[in-house]
């Protein structure tokens, strides 16, 4: 799914966090935001993820404007800075979880969740990998598993 973030401010109390920031990432494009502290990296993918609102501007997943929407109903996945991996599950499990732990006719069933996981492991050049724990995984692999 494509990502625009169109003409975006973010205000905390007047400061301005971000100033008219316009992005568009294409679907299955990989991105990385670049740039120095308080640059407004942090705030921009907040924004996108739902945890924050824009005070001006809009954000689209697709054609639909998701700005106003709650967390819940843009139905996007996110990594904090610090990434977290359960260390009693495999790569493939820590990876399915979020598919795992969804309820009713929303959870995939077990063999949907491990064929996406495994293309998971591959669109992050870690295939092979499925059933090792994060222990056993360099930083930067633990990284692209979280």
């Amino acid at each position: 799914m494509e990502v625009r973030v169109v003409n975006v401010r973010k205000e905390f109390e007047r400061f301005p966090a971000l100033h008219d920031v316009s992005l568009d990432i294409k679907s299955g494009e990989l991105i990385a935001l670049l740039g120095p502290s308080g640059s407004g990296k942090t705030t921009l993918l907040r924004l996108i993820a739902g945890l924050e609102r824009p005070t001006k501007g809009a954000i689209f997943f697709g054609e639909e404007d998701a700005s106003q929407k709650s967390i819940q109903e843009r139905n996007v996945g996110f990594v904090f800075q610090h990434y977290a991996l359960f260390r009693h599950m495999t790569v493939a499990d820590n990876i399915g979880f979020g598919l795992k732990v969804r309820h009713g006719a929303a959870r995939p069933r077990a063999q949907e969740i491990r064929r996406r996981a495994l293309e998971l492991l591959d669109l992050v050049q870690l295939s092979g990998l499925e059933k090792r724990y994060p222990a056993q995984l360099s930083g930067g692999q633990r990284q692209r598993v979280a």
